[in-house]
């Protein structure tokens, strides 16, 4: 099935087309490499196990463990997310709706232990950090390839690997990043690494994914690193027991199950 989440942050790093279509993109623009990427196949369904770390410049370390799910029904992607460890975020759930439709925004839902009751995210809540961590709810969810302008800047390599530069311009002026810079690996489709630029085109963040390999046929990375070089704070994603294409209730994507914690 089709792929939205080009921009979906976590999904796409942790997540193909055949290698010969390298040969296809040498000529395409900055779009259309984008949109090879957004349409490569990531599975029908995917499980597995995440480990954050978050780390701060001052040495001290935050780890949770979270149980990751998804969901691919053609027109709309699910994830469903749950906090095991430690105890003072255990049991919090995430749950986004992604849609084939871009002018239709992501719903996403939180759902805390404390509050027993679950939230939804929207509008400028998006732009927030998700659970502490260097990402926003924006970076977990999908963002549209009509929000930005791509050009194809040049090439480059990752973890030795050659990759296209593509250069993504927000075309929304109060967008909290004014430009990324993205690799996309040239073998796999799969995102490398991103730069982002705040509005004054200040540096803020870099997204660097290594131990990119095949499972199941799929390009799936190892270990994802978020670091926000303006504070000095990181968070760093690896992932282990990665299952593919396996049965996922329909049951497990609703907002009424972040409360009852079925996947827990």
């Amino acid at each position: 099935m089709k792929n939205k989440k080009a921009f979906s942050v976590l999904t796409a790093a942790l997540l193909a087309l055949a290698g010969t279509a390298g040969a296809f993109a040498q000529n395409q623009s900055g779009y259309e490499i984008m949109k090879l990427a957004e349409d490569r196949y990531t599975g029908d369904t995917a499980q597995y196990r995440l480990t954050m770390t978050l780390a701060s410049g001052r040495g001290a370390n935050r780890v949770r463990e979270v149980m990751y799910y998804f969901k691919d029904y053609g027109d709309t992607e699910k994830v469903l997310m749950f906090f095991r460890t430690p105890r003072d975020v255990a049991g919090t759930g995430y749950l986004s709706f992604s849609y084939d439709n871009d002018a239709q925004d992501d719903d996403i839902w939180l759902y805390l232990p404390a509050m027993k009751r679950v939230r939804r995210i929207t509008g400028s809540g998006k732009d927030d950090d998700f659970m502490g961590t260097d990402f926003t709810y924006e970076d977990m969810g999908s963002r549209s390839l009509g929000k930005d302008t791509f050009t194809l800047s040049g090439e480059g390599t990752a973890d030795g690997e050659p990759c296209w530069v593509v250069e993504a311009k927000a075309k929304d002026g109060r967008d909290p990043y004014g430009r990324r810079i993205i690799q996309v690996r040239k073998d796999s489709y799969t995102i490398a690494s991103i730069d982002y630029y705040d509005r004054q085109n200040r540096l803020l963040k870099e997204l660097r994914v290594s131990g990119i390999r095949q499972i199941d046929g799929i390009w799936t990375a190892g270990k994802m690193e978020m670091s926000n070089v303006q504070n000095k704070h990181s968070t760093i994603i690896e992932m282990s027991d990665i299952r593919f294409n396996v049965p996922l209730d329909d049951s497990l994507f609703t907002a009424a199950n972040l409360e009852r914690g079925n996947a827990r």
